[in-house]
């Protein structure tokens, strides 16, 4: 007689919880694996605010207690990390029939977790975020991370659904990623700094957030026959494909003027200004190879998934940009 079986008979209940609680944790790693690339994208964002205001992690390295330093540079970017992902979870479970019929390989779709174990999911990782933040005991970090998973909720709720509604839907995530950059920011929170600009922080939440404006549409161009069928109305779908991809060139062209007037008017640096100028172009670029193929599907989908890479280079370049001023 085998172990398992052993136990399974000396203690039946006792064997089918644990049984349940292996197969619980198992679906939230699952779960978390599966949308754990572009949590990681708002937590860089996060990790980018955290350098933007001059002085503030010399201030913060200062500090005579170690608690106070890893709460307000380490639990921030958690933070947005775990509202993030449980924001994108949401979506996915709103979004099963739709993601089943156009055959995409997520967890939620294909079956691999229930719906009670992905609501447990979404319940934990929003208040862990939440939990992560209360620890800066800054209120004005828990506002912003209580915002952020308001924007998630707002953005998939059947009765709201903002990401069903024209330019609503990107400006919605624009205004999660900037967020997240400001909820880097609030880690100089009642720090003795010798310089501030109250203005850099607004500089990256709309270098970062017109990154979003030019990325999310990129990938509803693949998505337009979907959300046709499902009465949603994004960028795409309203103004179409050829006049979404002149929109994100135009933006990516903007983003580099607009981060030079920044600088200007003294409130950028050069080196931010070089690096954002460098990956609005590198996305510019990208967006123009799709003009005139934006009928295939497959070729933007493809283009798309470069995306990533941009944002994680648009945020470097912010970070050093901010600590060579």
């Amino acid at each position: 007689m085998s172990v398992l079986t052993f136990q399974q008979r000396e203690d039946p209940e006792q064997f089918s919880i644990q049984t349940r609680q292996a197969s619980f944790i198992r679906s939230q790693l699952i779960l978390l694996q599966s949308r754990r690339k572009w949590g990681l994208v708002y937590a860089f964002a996060t990790l980018a605010g955290l350098f933007c205001i001059p002085g503030g992690m010399v201030a913060a390295a200062s500090l005579a207690d170690p608690f106070v330093l890893i709460s307000r540079t380490i639990s921030l970017p958690l933070a947005s990390f775990m509202i993030i992902v449980g924001m994108y979870v949401l979506n996915d479970l709103v979004d099963t029939d739709l993601d089943r019929a156009n055959h995409k390989k997520r967890p939620i779709p294909t079956g691999q977790v229930t719906k009670g174990q992905v609501w447990a999911f979404v319940g934990l990782t929003n208040g862990a975020g939440i939990l992560l933040a209360a620890l800066t005991l800054n209120p004005v970090s828990v506002v912003i991370a209580l915002s952020i998973a308001v924007i998630g909720i707002m953005y998939s709720a059947p009765k709201i659904s903002l990401k069903d509604r024209f330019v609503i839907k990107t400006l919605a995530i624009a205004l999660a990623m900037a967020l997240c950059a400001l909820l880097g920011a609030t880690s100089t929170f009642g720090l003795e700094l010798g310089s501030t600009n109250s203005l850099l922080p607004a500089y990256i939440a709309l270098m970062l957030g017109t990154m979003i404006f030019i990325t999310s549409p990129f990938n509803d161009m693949g998505d337009v026959a979907g959300d046709k069928a499902a009465g949603r109305r994004t960028i795409p779908i309203v103004i179409g494909k050829e006049n979404t991809v002149k929109m994100a060139i135009v933006l990516a062209i903007g983003m580099a003027t607009t981060s030079w007037l920044f600088y200007a008017l003294g409130i950028a640096g050069f080196a931010a200004s070089i690096g954002v100028s460098f990956v609005s172009s590198l996305a510019a670029v990208n967006i123009f190879k799709v003009l005139n193929r934006t009928d295939d599907t497959e070729y933007v989908r493809k283009k798309h998934k470069l995306s990533y890479p941009l944002h994680v280079m648009l945020q470097s370049a912010i970070v050093a940009g901010m600590l060579l001023i």
